[in-house]
């Protein structure tokens, strides 16, 4: 914050009083729309698990697949990208690194995986809430910066799972399940390249994200 406030202030003339605006409506915007969200993921985490719903749910991943490995790309990387298409604004790190966690997963490394994961979808969250931004300060066509977009991520998108798995594993380890990893980041970045180029910008990661899952 600092850092920003000096650059805006000396690099680019930005008055102090606008920059001191800047601060407080940025303060004001990550207590309202990221730290509550925060919150309330954490307090809805609090609720499955009282009612016990949250281990069904763990048991569901764990039909899915019992290694570890798969576990944290399904719930970091496919299951990130659909609460990251559907809400956006920290949801999809709070509410997968809980998951994580309640899975027996370390605190720190499940923050670690989950943030990493959400490197891809992030350009279309909340209903593809950045690419629409984009669109109306450039005012440059909303389709065409999605479609640009979904040329270029798809490629991180494949890389992602593995990127995931190594910073839990070695290689080596990594590469004994490339099969699912790349079914997985295969079948995320070609449905994120076709929805984003040829159906909308809206809904790109929550139908990825079913696609890959």
């Amino acid at each position: 914050l600092l850092s920003a406030c000096l650059v805006a202030w000396f690099f680019f003339g930005m008055p102090a009083p606008m920059v001191f605006a800047s601060v407080a409506v940025g303060l004001v915007f990550a207590l309202l729309r990221i730290v509550w969200l925060i919150v309330a993921a954490v307090f809805l985490y609090e609720i499955t698990v009282a009612t016990g719903q949250f281990e069904i749910m763990k048991a569901s991943v764990a039909q899915l697949s019992a290694d570890r490995r798969i576990q944290a790309v399904l719930v970091a990387f496919c299951f990130g990208a659909f609460i990251e298409g559907a809400a956006g604004f920290g949801a999809p790190v709070a509410i997968s690194a809980a998951f994580l966690v309640g899975l027996g997963f370390n605190p720190f490394k499940a923050a670690v995986l989950c943030l990493i994961a959400n490197t891809a979808p992030v350009a279309w969250g909340s209903i593809g809430t950045p690419i629409l931004t984009l669109s109306k300060v450039t005012g440059l066509d909303v389709q065409a910066l999605s479609a640009t977009s979904g040329r270029i991520l798809p490629l991180l998108s494949i890389v992602i799972p593995f990127w995931l798995v190594r910073v839990m594993t070695s290689w080596r380890e990594t590469f004994v399940v490339w099969v699912p990893l790349a079914a997985i980041g295969g079948t995320f970045a070609a449905v994120q390249f076709l929805w984003s180029n040829f159906v909308g910008f809206e809904l790109v990661d929550i139908v990825a994200a079913i696609a890959s899952t």
